[in-house]
């Protein structure tokens, strides 16, 4: 069963979504305050990415080993040491044995995620998640950067992904505000509108639609 299969069928999900998110905040603000100055927290941005790339996604027993209550902390110092410990700052290594001293390796993921949303507003950019119907070619994907940069007024971090479902354009999601330019989106505003002028038509004219057969 892939992961998007198990969350659909786990009644715990959305409140655990919910409370793992808002922990990871505080882990992430709580991070990055340690480090120190905007270079410096800049660093550690760039280390704790790197390690979700090139060691959580391409080692998943590192990750479930992180995640495990049957390991214990020492254990899970000894690979932080082994893994990291002549490639990361001081001040990552430390912010990672923090984090496995409270048993919270598991969601380091997450932590990353928020810990990089809240660096990108620190320093003036912003995450913004595009979805297109099909992969954009570089030439057009900087043009569509270029104009949410216009329109935003800040530097745009921009993460595509490729929804089929969407026939054609694009969905734009900026924080919790959501811009639908997606084809699929015209075709349901159209459909909107024609159900709205025929309940109206019906309304204002109800003896046109009555059966008059005897």
């Amino acid at each position: 069963m892939s992961s998007e299969s198990a969350k659909k069928h786990d009644p715990r999900e959305t409140v655990f979504d919910v409370g793992v998110e808002q922990l990871a905040r505080v882990y992430a603000k709580a991070g990055l305050d340690a480090a120190g100055d905007s270079a410096a927290q800049d660093l550690m941005m760039q280390e704790l990415k790197a390690i979700v790339d090139e060691v959580l996604n391409k080692f998943p027993d590192i990750e479930q080993v992180f995640g495990s209550a049957l390991i214990s902390q020492e254990e899970k110092f000894g690979v932080l040491d082994r893994v990291f410990g002549s490639r990361l700052s001081n001040s990552t290594l430390c912010f990672l044995k923090v984090m496995s001293n409270h048993g919270r390796l598991g969601i380091l993921r997450d932590v990353v995620r928020s810990a990089g949303e809240l660096w990108n507003h620190r320093s003036g950019h912003q995450s913004v998640e595009l979805q297109v119907a099909q992969e954009l070619p570089p030439p057009l994907l900087q043009e569509v950067i270029d104009s949410l940069q216009k329109t935003l007024g800040v530097d745009p971090v921009v993460t595509t992904k490729v929804n089929p479902d969407l026939i054609a354009g694009f969905v734009v999601r900026v924080g919790d505000k959501v811009y639908d330019a997606s084809t699929k989106a015209s075709f349901e505003r159209i459909r909107q509108t024609m159900l709205a002028n025929a309940v109206e038509a019906i309304q204002q004219h109800p003896q046109q639609f009555l059966n008059q057969s005897s």
